[in-house]
């Protein structure tokens, strides 16, 4: 099931200090070191939509921990037979869990400068994009691709972007939001969009 919450900035300072207690100790720790509160808020907010996903996919409603394996991909500690991925852009948030290894990428279109988009695109996604109707939305959805691709394989940043062809890719499903695109890489699933009150089951 994937679940995208693109509402982040609606969130009060009441319902981050409601939610603290569903973090577990390893998350906390990670929340109480970063500096930029933007950053904090946004690092709470994809731990509880995964708490979320956890709990109506697999009725699990506990602070679950992670372990970490090749590339630094985090896995989950106690439950070794659920694969999940989180992704987070700006106001938004974006969790995948699956039976099987996953990779999910949620980005904010944005303004895309030209020497960028040569550094991760192939030549023939580069005239695409110089060619696009609307080039940032194109440039974002085709980051999002290759960045769930390589999330899914654990790879991380070892591989160029641009020697990767977003054709080449099966097994996506890509999601357009009113300012984002979130693409999973190999996991068939539906997509449920988090409302405010979806987290109040796990606050009960």
């Amino acid at each position: 099931m994937v679940y995208i919450f693109d509402n982040i900035d609606s969130l009060n300072d009441d319902f981050f200090e409601a939610v603290k207690p569903l973090l577990s100790v390893q998350r906390l720790t990670k929340v109480n070191r970063l500096r930029d509160n933007l950053v904090k808020r946004t690092s709470i907010a994809v731990y509880v939509l995964l708490r979320l996903a956890l709990f109506e996919t697999y009725r699990i409603n506990e602070a679950v921990e992670f372990e970490f394996g090749k590339q630094n991909k985090p896995k989950l500690k106690d439950y070794p037979h659920i694969f999940f991925n989180l992704s987070h852009s700006k106001n938004s948030a974006a969790c995948v869990v699956a039976g099987n290894e996953v990779g999910i990428d949620i980005q904010k279109i944005k303004q895309v400068k030209t020497e960028l988009a040569k550094r991760v695109l192939t030549k023939d996604e580069y005239s695409k994009f110089l060619s696009a109707a609307e080039p940032n939305d194109y440039f974002c959805e085709i980051w999002t691709v290759k960045e769930s691709y390589l999330k899914n394989k654990g790879d991380g940043i070892t591989k160029e972007l641009r020697d990767i062809s977003a054709d080449s890719i099966d097994g996506l499903k890509i999601f357009k939001g009113k300012d984002y695109y979130c693409t999973v890489c190999d996991a068939d699933v539906p997509v449920k969009y988090v409302r405010r009150d979806d987290f109040e089951q796990l606050l009960n």
